[in-house]
C-alpha cells in the first residue's frame, strides 16, 4: 500500500510514534480490504476517502493518548490542516463503534453525536475495533478488549455494555455489505 505524502507530512508534523503510525497503516489495509469488497458488491465507497481516513484517524495521538479524547484531537488536526468535512467526520467517528450526544456529554465530551453514519465512517470504525497495534484480530479479540475496561474501570461498564451491542450491530452491517466474515 503506497501511503500519500499528504499523509506522510502530516505524520511528520505532528511527529506521530512509529506505533502508531504502524497501527494506521494496519488500520488502513484492512480498511481497504472491506471497502474493496462492498465496492465490488456494487455498494458506492470512497476508496480514497476510507485510506486517508484510516491513515490519519488517530494523528491525535500525537497530541493525547486519552481514549475519549484522541478522536477529537485527530478531527481538531485535520480541519486546522484544512482537510475536508467528510474526512474530518471520518477520524472524528471512529471511537470504538460511536457515541450520542448523551453518552459524549456523560464522559466529559462536548454534547455532540460522534455515531459513525456514512459506510466510509463505518469502515474506518470497524477495521479500527479489529486491529490491535498493528495486528488485525478477530472481533472477538475487540469484544474482550470491552471486557478487559469494564474489569479495570467498572464505573465505566455502562459505555462498554452499550459499546458492544453497536459493535455487533457494526460487525453485522459490515459483513453484509462486504460479504466478508469478522
Amino acid at each position: 500500500m503506497k501511503i500519500p505524502e499528504k499523509v506522510r507530512e502530516l505524520w511528520e508534523k505532528y511527529n506521530l510514534p512509529e506505533n502508531i503510525r504502524k497501527h494506521c497503516i494496519a488500520v488502513a489495509k484492512t480498511a481497504l480490504e472491506i471497502a474493496d469488497a462492498a465496492k465490488k458488491r456494487g455498494y458506492n465507497v470512497d476508496v480514497n476517502a476510507v485510506l486517508i481516513g484510516a491513515l490519519l484517524h488517530d494523528i491525535g495521538r500525537a497530541i493525547t493518548n486519552d481514549p475519549f479524547k484522541h478522536f477529537l484531537m485527530s478531527a481538531k488536526i485535520l480541519e486546522k490542516e484544512g482537510f475536508s468535512e467528510k474526512l474530518i467526520k471520518i477520524v472524528e467517528r471512529h471511537f470504538s463503534a460511536g457515541l450520542k450526544a448523551e453518552e459524549a456529554e456523560k464522559l466529559g465530551l462536548e454534547k455532540k453525536d460522534y455515531m459513525p453514519e456514512t459506510l466510509e465512517e463505518k469502515i474506518v470504525s470497524f477495521a479500527d475495533n479489529i486491529t490491535f497495534g498493528d495486528k488485525k484480530v478477530g472481533f472477538e479479540d475487540f469484544i474482550r478488549r470491552l471486557d478487559n475496561v469494564n474489569r479495570e474501570n467498572p464505573q465505566l461498564s455502562w459505555i462498554t455494555e452499550i459499546s458492544k451491542k453497536r459493535a455487533r450491530e457494526q460487525k453485522d452491517e459490515i459483513e453484509k455489505i462486504s460479504g466478508l466474515k469478522f
